[in-house]
């Protein structure tokens, strides 16, 4: 093989190549806006460290599709790789929400900030994010923040660090934070897009305290629930809020353990009775509920026959179409 042609082609190649690339990520024009409806697609629905180091499941968090919105809620580890295997361009994205620090929540969030800004050379997009995580702890670089302006990368999102219940208006929704209980700084939100509003409970405790044949107990205690016969003390906001939505994505975690700092599939059915929610998605499930046995479609059968509100449990890379389950829902009322 003639080593002087084996040179020239691979310069020629590399620079057409390299060329295609360049253009291809970062030389783009705006998207056009998804079709009409309302979808979620889970990247991702574990949570908790089992769940990151074995990715069973996995905890590349969510993506919503709201009314001409593309909306990345809680890239965690993993987020780019299941985007690419959903087919989901993450240069279409409008804006990428991280609830809070924890590493099942954020670990993702930098590549996708990357792929939403073009490979950082554009200004375009949001980041949505508690203030703690952008400037107290640093969870995500001044760079990815857009503002490491001696790089040469003149991209980033615009940053928008997140207040309690202060509306943030993205395109044609509105997200409204909802502070909640876990961790030092915590979001869930309620996001209205024309006539459907979305919550997302993020991780946070519900029940504080209940009945048991021997007395009330708190749940501080963090072994497993066994004998709980009725909710006494809960988080009355959170109630209050996520009880007015259309669809509810709920972090629950587990059945009855872990409740000191999540949801819990026994607390979610109190937080949906009397409520307007006509749709709930569960998630962000610890390894546990998978092995030695698949317990997530028992956890949603409680969930719905004790609250009778209609409840599903996200899967893996699985797209739900919102628009037209709901629309199925009520031909069946």
């Amino acid at each position: 093989m003639d080593l002087k042609k084996v040179d020239a082609e691979l310069r020629r190649k590399t620079s057409e190549a390299a060329a295609a690339s360049f253009s291809k990520y970062r030389h783009r024009e705006e998207p056009a806006p998804p079709p009409p409806g309302v979808t979620v697609t889970f990247l991702g629905t574990g949570g908790n460290p089992e769940a990151v180091f074995s990715q069973i499941p996995r905890t590349a968090g969510f993506v919503l599709a709201v009314n001409g919105l593309r909306l990345y809620v809680d890239p965690g580890p993993g987020a780019v790789v299941r985007a690419q295997e959903a087919g989901i361009d993450l240069g279409t994205l409008d804006a990428i929400f991280i609830s809070h620090g924890h590493l099942d929540h954020y670990a993702g969030a930098e590549a996708v900030i990357e792929g939403m800004c073009w490979g950082m050379f554009s200004r375009r997009g949001y980041l949505m994010a508690p203030r703690q995580m952008l400037e107290r702890d640093r969870l995500l670089s001044y760079y990815h923040q857009g503002l490491n302006r001696h790089s040469g990368y003149k991209g980033g999102p615009t940053v928008i660090p997140l207040q309690a219940h202060r509306p943030i208006q993205i395109k044609n929704a509105v997200l409204t934070p909802v502070p909640v209980y876990h961790a030092e700084e915590n979001y869930g939100f309620v996001l209205r897009a024309g006539n459907i509003s979305i919550g997302y409970t993020s991780d946070t405790n519900y029940i504080i305290s209940y009945s048991t044949p021997e007395g009330i107990k708190e749940t501080a205690w963090r072994g497993p629930i066994m004998d709980l016969l009725e909710v006494v003390d809960y988080r009355r906001d959170i109630k209050e809020i996520f009880s007015q939505v259309d669809v509810l994505i709920a972090n629950v975690t587990g059945h009855n353990v872990y409740a000191h700092r999540h949801i819990t599939t026994l607390g979610l059915p109190h937080l949906l009775a009397g409520s307007k929610v006509k749709l709930c998605f569960i998630t962000h499930f610890n390894h546990c509920c998978l092995r030695p046995e698949d317990l997530r479609p028992a956890m949603a059968y409680y969930v719905e026959n004790r609250s009778g509100i209609r409840t599903l449990y996200a899967t893996d890379g699985t797209i739900y179409d919102i628009a037209a389950i709901l629309e199925q829902l009520e031909k069946n009322r």
